[in-house]
């Protein structure tokens, strides 16, 4: 999420000697290696969708089994009294980094990351654009993950964290703008509320039954191409002609994907409308905004195809969907429409009826041996 500044200490702190207790009855076979390989970097969920061991972002967040074993982290996570998204314990061997990135999904972009160190030391260092803080063991803390940030342990022990995932309500914001401390600003007099372990204390929380849209509502995908658009003109080393052509693109995305808005919604007999002007839109990106960069955040046709063009059709969530919006599609025994292919190697072009499946991450239904965000469901 884009912030003011770069780095936030919230006014909250924890028992370290607690937390260092519950993660220490993991075992080095609980630790599930990054996603993207990174080296050094592991994690444990704690709160994923459908309370699976998994790395989505789209669908019901549930509590794992792990975090049964964990009360006093469980008690950390009511604390803040806010709808909760992916968590997990995330680890740092010694002399591992996380490299430099930005979150520019969809998932991210009304979001944030709330870190709070369980075992850390002074040569941890925490990245984000200019700026870089040590995040002190048993502190609380946000940051701006819009622009480029990493993180390096220079030390010869294990960094972990624990993070949280949150969208955030009004007093939320209220909070980390009013009582939080920010870098910028260092004041003297900051205050925390630490929040100690209660052995008799069963908490309760919220998490997310519904953060994807299986159709993106035209109003959003408007608001999210006129934040690139924003973006990319308010970084000066573009090329004027890139940027124009770019926010053509762009633009009349938003126009087409309003007309197809306005015949079918989220009805299933629009899903191969919308699924090959995202692709026919894609490959006009990515011809006229090569080397246009956002202000803060890497390459601007990355960021469109994250926050928009990835976002803006999930049709495996479709039983998700409230009444209402079901009450829109076909029977549920009827096949979903046809998602059109490429031509194959004779010329001939052909259809295919590909089921989606309850997650992206999940292998496609063709067979292929892919999971489906890589096959049937990528967009090219």
């Amino acid at each position: 999420m884009k912030l003011p500044h770069e780095f936030y200490q919230l006014p909250y702190c924890f028992d370290v000697p607690k937390l260092i207790e519950e993660i220490e009855q993991f075992n080095e076979f609980d630790w599930i290696s990054h996603h993207e390989g990174f080296q050094g970097n592991s994690a444990i969920p704690l709160i994923s969708v459908n309370g699976e061991f998994n790395n989505d972002f789209k669908g019901p967040m549930r509590p794992t089994s792990v975090l049964d074993k964990c009360p006093y982290i469980q008690q950390i996570l009511a604390s803040f009294g806010e709808v909760l998204s992916r968590s997990r314990l995330m680890r740092l061997a010694p002399g591992a980094q996380v490299p430099l990135h930005s979150d520019i999904n969809y998932h991210w972009y009304k979001r944030v990351r709330v870190h709070i160190p369980i075992t850390t030391t002074e040569q941890v260092q925490f990245f984000c654009h200019d700026k870089q803080v040590h995040m002190g063991a048993g502190e609380c803390w946000i940051f701006d993950s819009w622009k480029l940030h990493k993180v390096e342990n220079n030390s010869d022990q294990y960094r972990v964290h624990l993070v949280v995932d949150l969208a955030g309500s009004s007093h939320f914001w209220q909070t980390i703008f009013q009582h939080s401390r920010s870098i910028v600003n260092d004041s003297d007099d900051f205050n925390c509320e630490f929040t100690s372990y209660k052995p008799n204390l069963t908490p309760s929380f919220k998490t997310e039954q519904f953060n994807a849209p299986v159709i993106m509502p035209v109003t959003e995908v408007e608001f999210l191409c006129n934040e690139l658009i924003t973006e990319i003109k308010g970084n000066t080393q573009n090329s004027a002609e890139e940027v124009h052509d770019f926010s053509s693109v762009l633009a009349n995305f938003i126009a087409d994907w309003r007309v197809l808005w306005s015949q079918f919604e989220c009805n299933q007999a629009g899903w191969p409308h919308y699924h090959a002007l995202r692709e026919q839109v894609m490959g006009k990106a990515l011809q006229c905004g090569k080397t246009l960069q956002l202000m803060y955040s890497g390459a601007a046709v990355k960021a469109f195809e994250q926050l928009v063009i990835v976002a803006c059709m999930n049709i495996e969530l479709r039983e998700q969907q409230p009444p209402r919006n079901r009450a829109l599609m076909p029977p549920s025994k009827s096949q979903p429409a046809p998602i059109p292919h490429k031509k194959d190697k004779e010329g001939e072009s052909g259809q295919q009826v590909i089921t989606a499946p309850l997650s992206r991450n999940s292998p496609c239904p063709c067979g292929s041996g892919k999971r489906y965000k890589a096959c049937h469901g990528k967009v090219n």
